[in-house]
């Protein structure tokens, strides 16, 4: 009880933090990018420059990176799951590679409301192994079940969110399209930071309750050492407010065991 207060409270001040951060005018990390794709917040008493990262999973195959650390590519997060028996086959490199080249890592479950919530948990938290200095674990929400109603989806996330919360000693990052978002989440999750994809030269638009950092503004990017379109995202923020965002030291690292073979990997 008295750790999740800690945890608790500790979100909130930096939940603060990152809000006032965020009342910035962004410079873009790309050079190339139109000054009216710049992200504007209503308010500029703090003015910061943006980061530049991508994501990216096994639709971009072998990554180059040490080319991609030359891109300016300041952060990067890796798929590592999908619903509850899939693997990206590519997560283990991507994990280890990232951090060998000093780029901030995040790993992302790519949520599958049809499939057990457990059965997801598990697979995410057996995968999955975060050390100081990591990007929260990240919840990619995209995809509804004809079957499943909106509440019934929200309360399997929300039992995702805990017990990975519960797990790595840090709340997760919400990710999403700012669509879905209007349609299924807005408003239901203002403890958790969003991350949203909007292909617009305009920045989200979320809930007064809730907060985004991170904006995905394109999946058609060109980024040297991937051989694909690659998703783009800007964070909010300078580097040390990033470093903020990432596990501390005082918070200890889970151990995952090994991945097991008999997992089901997705076909190339």
């Amino acid at each position: 009880m008295i750790f999740s207060l800690l945890v608790s409270t500790s979100h909130k001040l930096l939940v603060s933090g990152l809000l006032l951060a965020s009342s910035f005018t962004l410079t873009p990390a790309n050079p190339s990018l139109p000054d009216n794709n710049e992200p504007k917040a209503t308010t500029t008493t703090t003015t910061t420059s943006s980061l530049k990262g991508i994501d990216v999973s096994r639709w971009q195959k072998e990554v180059d990176w040490s080319l991609v650390k030359e891109s300016d590519v300041s952060f990067a997060f890796v798929k590592a799951t999908q619903g509850d028996f899939r693997l990206d086959p590519y997560f283990a490199r991507n994990w280890e590679e990232t951090k060998r080249h000093g780029i901030k890592r995040g790993a992302y479950h790519f949520f599958k409301p049809e499939a057990p919530i457990q059965g997801q948990i598990d697979l995410f938290l057996s995968t999955v192994t975060l050390e100081p200095g990591d990007l929260p674990p990240v919840l990619d929400i995209e995809v509804t079940d004809a079957k499943i109603s909106s509440e019934e989806m929200r309360k399997s996330i929300k039992v995702w969110l805990e017990a990975v919360t519960a797990h790595y000693g840090v709340k997760p990052i919400i990710y999403t399209g700012q669509s879905f978002y209007r349609r299924h989440l807005k408003g239901h999750f203002s403890e958790y930071l969003f991350w949203i994809a909007r292909y617009s030269d305009n920045k989200p638009e979320i809930h007064h309750t809730d907060s985004w950092m991170f904006w995905q503004y394109t999946d058609k990017g060109s980024v040297s050492g991937i051989n694909a379109a690659v998703d783009i995202n800007f964070f909010a923020g300078d580097f040390e407010t990033l470093a903020q965002l990432c596990l501390q030291d005082n918070v200890v690292a889970q151990e995952s065991p090994l991945q097991q073979l008999k997992h089901m990997y997705p076909k190339p």
